[in-house]
């Protein structure tokens, strides 16, 4: 598998306002090995912060999701089921020895989650793993085309933004914080997080990946620019990437993205969202 290109741009900050780090996207491949993974921390909205040498808590998880994964990737005969069932207890341990509050003591509000979509070529196929909102739209040279992950939770998302976003802002941060509260809750959301058992919870998905094969990997920031924004399908997202390159798609992704006026009309918790992208080759 080979990387053609890549990008990862921070987005405004929740109370609105751009973030002046890196964001809280992180990604993470091995061209050699045929992997790639995108990784989407949560935002911040808790009460409390539970790392100390980060710019988020969710920017450090994401961070630990992709130290991990990059330290003990899935062995090439391992099926992605058995090796998420030994990945995610390692992500937590980790996650343990790097917080400055014990994990029993913090708010679950406080808890990191992240969503991610991680793909594999293997034996003439392609195989995908997804937990939240990130999405792959996968392409071969015949023109099947194939999408990895959930669009719908990002239709999902922008009902509720829109609602909460016409909140007080002191009424939204209670929601928000409620509704991590349940993130991994059987009542809940389920993405990557401190607990296991979202391993149970997993979309697999596998496709055919013939050689000349492209792969685009991404956020839900990046997907944006099919929903909300219906700008491209995803057949023509992808297709646009090949051509155009990332740099371009997100210049034009951010400048749809300049009035915080229009979030609650569009239904958006922030004006822009971190946006990352892979595009690669089988």
């Amino acid at each position: 598998m080979k990387l053609l290109d890549s990008i990862s741009f921070p987005g405004s900050k929740l109370g609105g306002g751009m973030k002046t780090g890196t964001g809280d996207d992180r990604y993470a491949f091995d061209e050699a090995a045929g992997w790639a993974c995108v990784i989407d921390g949560a935002t911040d909205v808790g009460p409390v912060r539970i790392f100390s040498a980060a710019e988020s808590d969710a920017a450090r998880y994401a961070e630990i999701f992709a130290a991990e994964i990059v330290k003990g990737p899935a062995d090439a005969r391992e099926i992605p089921q058995a090796w998420f069932g030994r990945l995610l207890p390692r992500i937590r341990a980790a996650v343990e020895r790097d917080v400055k509050i014990p994990l029993k003591d913090a708010p679950r509000s406080s808890y990191p989650t992240a969503a991610a979509t991680w793909v594999r070529a293997r034996k003439g196929m392609l195989e995908g793993a997804t937990l939240g909102d990130s999405i792959a739209i996968v392409k071969t040279p015949g023109g099947a085309v194939t999408v990895f992950g959930e669009t719908s939770k990002a239709a999902e998302e922008q009902g509720r933004a829109k609602k909460v976003m016409a909140m007080t802002p002191e009424d939204r941060q209670k929601w928000l914080q409620d509704v991590r509260a349940i993130h991994n809750a059987p009542r809940g959301y389920w993405v990557f997080g401190v607990q296991p058992e979202a391993a149970e919870h997993i979309v697999y998905q596998t496709c055919e990946a013939p050689a000349g094969t492209k792969v685009l990997v991404m956020s839900d920031g990046f997907y944006r620019l099919v929903s909300p924004y219906g700008r491209y399908t995803d057949e023509q997202l992808i297709d646009a990437v090949v051509v155009r390159g990332l740099g371009e798609l997100m210049r034009e992704l951010r400048g749809m993205e300049t009035s915080p006026a229009d979030d609650a009309a569009i239904g958006r918790f922030k004006t822009s969202d971190d946006a990352t992208a892979l595009l690669l080759e089988v």
